[in-house]
């Protein structure tokens, strides 16, 4: 496809522009297998609901797993799906057997199993479920070198959370839960000490599978007093909130980021920290008059900025660093944050990407720059420990899923 369709393929949901050559919808490995062989850079789309510019091509060859859709198989409560289904499809099918997946990104209407495998992708429900990589089994990958590969529970930290850079996911067999009946209470804070010592109280409740943060300007948007709020959803009846009363809170939290979008409010960030850090983050991002909310039970925080504020973003993760969390929680790091990485992750991906995709061939210039770092002398040493530690941990993951085998 080379003509004005290319357009929607030269940006996903952070807005950030790019350039397409060419659209590809492959529905085989073996189509997959070929491009790679045949050309020299590809950017990897699953339904381009990424944050952070995952998917957004610079001049390369754009592949679209949408038509790679199918459920292949299901048994035991583990379903084996393609990277294309989307998330909600696949609870649909699962329905009928009073199952879900529990894990439960905003964009669940369309963001498919691929694109959350790529990005861990978190979520409403993280509190209780986690993230993806705590309900995949295994995934299927073409590499860099148009090779199939599946990788185990012993190395999936290799493909989920890198974002295509090492392999293009092909198929996944997740784990599956009963379905639950939810409920849910909504509560209001004067003090931002107050909402993290009620979080950190019920973090640990077995029966919560939600709490998620307002602010003070996110709640009055929804129509709340202009308060500190805690959404706490329960999977008990516990809840005051039931059935109708239920389906309206979690429908206008649902709306909350278009609403804020409607008002300027385009980029959302989902910097990551400890509970007792949020009164330090929520202090920053008051001074600079920035909304937020997030998944507080995993201490997962969408500041959201204007187009303009970069200046304020970079004061956000500069505080994140300090504060020793992470710049994304679930999000990615795309291209929009991959200056904000830190050199000894930055080191930790290349030596993986070196593997599977020697040739950066797969998403480049996503998550980091290229296959090289510059290094002062006291980094190469720590680079040859490094690169000691990630040979000693492959030979063990061996080992073992050797022994699992057997």
């Amino acid at each position: 496809m080379k003509d004005n369709s290319l357009i929607a393929y030269e940006s996903d949901a952070s807005g950030l522009k790019g350039k397409a050559s060419e659209i590809f919808f492959p529905t085989t490995k073996e189509e997959i297998q070929k491009l790679i062989r045949e050309n020299s850079k590809l950017t990897i789309r699953g339904a381009g609901t990424g944050l952070a510019g995952g998917a957004v091509p610079q001049n390369e060859i754009v592949v679209d797993l949408s038509k790679m859709n199918h459920i292949l198989s299901f048994e035991n409560k583990i379903v084996e799906v393609e990277a294309g289904v989307v998330l909600d499809d696949l609870n649909d099918f699962l329905d009928k057997y009073n199952l879900e997946f529990p894990v439960k990104p905003s964009s669940h209407s369309v963001c498919t199993i691929g694109g959350m495998i790529a990005c861990n992708a978190a979520g409403e429900r993280a509190v209780k479920y986690g993230k993806m990589s705590k309900w995949t089994e295994a995934v299927e990958i073409i590499d860099g070198k148009g090779e199939i590969q599946e990788i185990h529970k012993f190395n999936l930290n290799d493909i989920i959370g890198l974002e295509g850079i090492t392999g293009i996911i092909v198929k996944a067999k997740l784990r599956v839960i009963e379905k639950k009946k939810h409920t849910a209470s909504l509560i209001s804070f004067d003090s931002i000490g107050d909402v993290v010592n009620f979080a950190e109280n019920y973090s640990s409740n077995e029966n919560v599978s939600e709490i998620e943060f307002l602010d003070k300007m996110t709640s009055g948007i929804l129509g709340l007093p202009e308060k500190y709020h805690l959404l706490i959803e329960f999977e008990t009846l516990e809840g005051e909130m039931k059935d109708a009363l239920y389906e309206e809170i979690m429908k206008k939290r649902a709306g909350l980021y278009p609403a804020l979008a409607s008002l300027g409010y385009v980029r959302i960030e989902d910097p990551k920290i400890i509970l007792s850090r949020f009164e330090e983050l929520a202090g920053l991002l008051e001074s600079m008059k920035i909304p937020y909310y997030g998944h507080l039970g995993m201490g997962i925080i969408h500041p959201v900025f204007k187009e303009e504020e970069t200046d304020k973003i970079k004061k956000l993760f500069s505080l994140v660093k300090r504060l020793k969390g992470s710049v994304s929680g679930e999000h990615g790091i795309g291209i929009l944050k991959k200056e904000f990485v830190e050199d000894n992750e930055k080191k930790l991906m290349i030596l993986v990407k070196k593997r599977y995709d020697p040739h950066n061939k797969l998403n480049p210039g996503k998550v980091i720059e290229s296959l090289e770092l510059k290094k002062t002398e006291a980094q190469e040493r720590r680079l040859e420990e490094l690169e000691k530690i990630e040979e000693a941990i492959g030979i063990q993951n061996q080992e073992n899923e050797n022994d699992n085998r057997k």
